[in-house]
């Protein structure tokens, strides 16, 4: 297990794909205006399975994630140093066109984000434009809806508004609507702080499902979540990263005592 400042996250998945990160953050630092979120991060995140984001409120996790995929670049205030690659290209002049860049990178938020079209619009709302077949864009819809886990509670109403859907089903279209663009990357921001306990679980098992086939890193609090759905864990505080490692590390006497006391007590004492 590595520690801080210099970190590598080692993947058991096969082994060029471990020898190529997915993100490959050095240097990294993220700022509000003069405020510095995040701090000189250097982290190799792998390609394929899930890596946690953790540590208490403030730390820099969706400032990190939100970076990931240049959602405030167009905020004055909001810069970024350091070097960041995504999937083998530089974060800023490998991705001109920042659309190329989020059908590569999906984001899903904390607070569902549906749009007030229907269930199959909303599927389809990243492929708009794109000249499909009817029988095609149906294809898309249902795989995704089932990936997501939805099919079966929307397939009757597939015309009706997304927002008839309950919250949990919401986050659940959102998460269907990130895969409708086959990314390579999902970016979750806490996606089941705001649900309910069911769809919560069944969020947790749609990201165990995908995890083979991209790669997910994912924000929460919920140490237990942690604990059931990680394969990674990058505990962050006051915008440093203080340990990262594979969750049986993290999750051992082998880590360090702040990183225990944080899991076992929810404080951190950094």
């Amino acid at each position: 297990m590595s520690h801080a400042p210099h970190l590598k996250i080692i993947s058991d998945n096969d082994a060029p794909l471990a020898a190529m990160p997915a993100i490959s953050l050095k240097g990294f630092s993220a700022y509000y205006g003069e405020n510095c979120i995040i701090s000189d991060i250097t982290l190799d995140i792998p390609r394929r399975g899930v890596t946690c984001l953790i540590g208490p409120s403030g730390a820099g996790k969706s400032t990190l994630l939100r970076s990931l995929n240049r959602i405030n670049e167009h905020n004055a205030q909001a810069s970024v140093s350091g070097k960041a690659d995504v999937l083998g290209r530089d974060l800023a002049s490998g991705y001109p066109d920042v659309t190329d860049l989020r059908r590569k990178v999906g984001m899903v938020f904390q607070t569902p984000c549906v749009f007030p079209r229907s269930i199959s619009e909303n599927v389809l709302f990243g492929l708009r434009g794109q000249k499909r077949p009817k029988s095609e864009k149906r294809e898309i819809v249902e795989r995704c809806l089932k990936a997501a886990a939805l099919w079966d509670e929307v397939s009757r109403r597939l015309s009706d508004s997304a927002l008839s859907l309950s919250l949990g089903q919401q986050q659940r279209l959102c998460i269907a609507r990130a895969l409708a663009m086959s990314p390579e990357i999902l970016l979750l921001d806490e996606p089941t702080a705001s649900i309910d306990p069911v769809s919560a679980r069944a969020i947790e098992n749609l990201v165990m499902d995908l995890s083979p086939q991209m790669t997910i890193i994912m924000v929460t609090h919920n140490i237990a979540q942690t604990k059931r759905i990680s394969d990674h864990v990058v505990f962050l505080c006051d915008g440093k990263i203080v340990e990262a490692g594979a969750k049986t590390d993290i999750f051992s006497r082998r880590s360090l005592d702040k990183t225990r006391t944080y899991l076992t007590e929810e404080f951190c004492d950094c």
